[in-house]
């Protein structure tokens, strides 16, 4: 039986290192989320620690790309119907609340998303 949870929350301005990260991490996202993200994150502030929520949803673990970078565990999504994927890295200055979400697409010029705008995000396993 297929899981899923629906969560809503706002999107939110990031810290400015989500480009960063993303191309770091790029080619571990190809080999195992099989996309090629756009460089940056959307990033969603739910409201609250959803990381009990999450822990009944398969994840896949990344692996860092070099020493010294942490593990990233990525869940499968959408929002309305872009397929996009939640990270959580294991090292991150963001609570449970914020939610990093990366996809093929700028999600905020895809779904003509600002700061402030609600979202709807099922988060479903493989």
């Amino acid at each position: 039986m297929k899981k899923e949870i629906v969560l809503e929350g706002v999107v939110v301005s990031g810290l400015g290192v989500g480009a960063k990260y993303v191309r770091l991490y790029r080619e571990l996202f190809i080999k195992y989320l099989g996309i090629d993200p756009y460089p940056g994150t959307l990033n969603v502030d739910v409201g609250r620690d959803v990381s009990w929520v999450l822990a009944d949803i398969p994840a896949k673990i990344i692996p860092p790309p070099f020493p010294g970078y942490s593990p990233v565990i990525a869940y499968r999504g959408r929002i309305d119907s872009e397929e996009v994927y939640v990270l959580k890295p294991c090292i991150t200055e963001h609570g449970w609340n914020i939610l990093e979400i990366i996809s093929k697409y700028k999600l905020r010029e895809k779904l003509k998303l600002r700061d402030g705008s609600l979202i709807k995000l099922v988060i479903h396993d493989y």
